[in-house]
């Protein structure tokens, strides 16, 4: 019996049609006049339902604490970012994505996969174990994901990463079914082929949600301007009261913590080579 005071999770949507999940199981409405809109109710909404004429309708959305365009999903507990040894990890998207992920208040997890091709895991905790919530390796192919599902639970988890580096896999390994699509690693070019084409939820367990999202790879840096850019590093964060002067951008400041760090090997270089790269590409942008 459901409980119409009680809200309940938007797992799937189309064509003003929703797949709320509900203790009763899935069940398919549409929404209320006044949540007509099709960003009035996106996947990963908590919703309030009424008992319409002879179907069950959507009548108020929660408030949301974060949404993402490209999917179009709500809600967004953290992100996991697969990259794996091929293709080869475009280092330029696992930062713009750290980014986005900041700005919008989600955590980010870096999931190595195929280790048991290459393990890449001590590359990447060497680059990122400061600006990410944790760094895994897995196995998408052979069921490797014990370091993985522990930080899944109670969670609304998306999946991002270059097409073909094991996202619908690592979904199906997780599921325990081939409710994701698998696609082709191209030996001519190393690309694959993007087989997601929309977002929906799919619960693993109470509270535990996963989705696997389409158009990450094109991931763009908003509303972010050259002189806030360190803000979103929290390795630089953490050293920002030791430099000379403050609000160090970290480029040609002379006394900066952060580029002795770097000169030492305490910090990433190659991270800081593309973070003044990114910089460069904001303060140009600002000028038109």
């Amino acid at each position: 019996m459901i409980d119409f005071s009680l809200p309940y999770r938007v797992i799937k949507s189309g064509n003003f049609r929703f797949e709320v999940d509900t203790p009763d199981g899935v069940i398919v409405c549409h929404s209320r006049k006044k949540v007509k809109r099709s960003s009035d109710v996106l996947v990963g909404d908590l919703v309030y339902l009424e008992q319409a004429e002879d179907d069950i309708a959507i009548n108020a959305v929660e408030k949301r604490k974060n949404s993402l365009i490209r999917p179009a999903i709500a809600n967004v507990d953290q992100i996991v970012m697969l990259v794996s040894p091929k293709p080869e990890p475009d280092f330029f998207l696992i930062d713009k994505l750290i980014l986005n992920c900041h700005a919008k208040k989600i955590d980010c997890i870096l999931c190595v996969n195929k280790t048991d091709i290459t393990d890449l895991t001590e590359e990447i905790e060497r680059q990122y174990s400061r600006a990410v919530k944790a760094v895994v390796g897995i196995s998408a192919k052979s069921g490797k994901t014990d370091d993985l599902l522990p930080l899944l639970k109670g969670k609304i988890t998306c999946f991002a990463g270059q097409s073909a580096v094991g996202k619908s896999s690592l979904c199906n390994a997780l599921t325990g079914s081939k409710f994701f699509e698998v696609g082709e690693l191209s030996e001519k070019i190393m690309r694959g082929k993007n087989t997601t084409t929309a977002a929906s939820l799919v619960r693993l367990s109470d509270n535990t949600f996963i989705v696997d999202t389409p158009g990450f790879s094109m991931l763009d840096v908003f509303d972010i301007s050259a002189e806030d850019l360190d803000l979103y590093y929290d390795e630089y964060v953490e050293l920002s009261g030791k430099c000379k002067y403050h609000r160090c951008t970290h480029i040609a400041e002379p006394g900066c913590e952060v580029k002795r760090k770097v000169a030492s090997g305490e910090l990433s270089s190659e991270r800081y080579e593309r973070y003044k790269t990114l910089f460069a590409t904001l303060k140009n942008q600002k000028k038109y």
